[in-house]
Order: C-alpha cells, then sequence, then structure tokens
C-alpha cells in the first residue's frame, strides 16, 4: 500500500505542477497581448521611475493573479483522489504555485523586456 500511495503522490504532483505551468504560460501570453509592448526609445525620452512605476504595478498584478490561480487550483479535482487513500487537498505542491509564478513571469516577453531595461539603467 505504502508503495501505491507514493506512486498516485507524485503522479498528483506531476498532474499539478502541469496544471499550473500550462495555466502561468498562457496568462502570461495573455499578459502580452493586454499590456503595451515596451519600447525602450520611448522609455528613454521619460524618466526611469516611470518605468519602475510601471514595473511595480505589473508585479503586483502578477502577485494578485498567482494569488487567485492557487485558489482556484485548489478547488480543482485530481482524477488520483481517493486512490491508496490519497488525499489530494492534503498535497503541499497545491498551495505553492511556484511553478506558476515561474512561468508566468518568464513567458512575459515585455516585461522581462522593461526589467532588462530598469536593470541596466539603474546598475
Amino acid at each position: 500500500m505504502e508503495l501505491g500511495f507514493r506512486i498516485v503522490k507524485i503522479a498528483d504532483i506531476c498532474y499539478v505542477t502541469v496544471m499550473y505551468f500550462i495555466a502561468g504560460f498562457l496568462m502570461a501570453k495573455l499578459y502580452d497581448t493586454i499590456f503595451p509592448k515596451f519600447n525602450e526609445k520611448e522609455a528613454d525620452n521619460t524618466h526611469i521611475l516611470y518605468s519602475v512605476v510601471d514595473a511595480v504595478v505589473r508585479i503586483c498584478i502578477n502577485a494578485i493573479t498567482v494569488y487567485v490561480a492557487r485558489n482556484i487550483f485548489e478547488l480543482v479535482p485530481s482524477p488520483f483522489n481517493g486512490l491508496y487513500g490519497f488525499q489530494h487537498i492534503r498535497l503541499k505542491e497545491l498551495s505553492g504555485a511556484a511553478t506558476f509564478s515561474f512561468a508566468l513571469l518568464y513567458y512575459q516577453a515585455n516585461f522581462q523586456s522593461e526589467l532588462k531595461y530598469i536593470y541596466n539603467k539603474v546598475l
């Protein structure tokens, strides 16, 4: 029974991770289409604080998105729940959302461009 439980738990971790990754990737692409494309030439004509404030707002939006996604994904049932006594709701990875956060930030090309711009201007 212990081996079966571990296999089911690993399968559920994979299930949750893939869900988080796909959702984070899709949200990142959505944000790239919703938010205006970062233009370095326009940013050079304004004070760096405008870019910093914009980045802070985007960070807050991303944080709220991660919070909402984590709460939604906790409600998504697992096909592995109940197998070998496994309880999906007790899975620690379910409340972490690290994979979602990674995908959300990594695949936002416009946001990355703005952060690189700020980094190069400040340092």
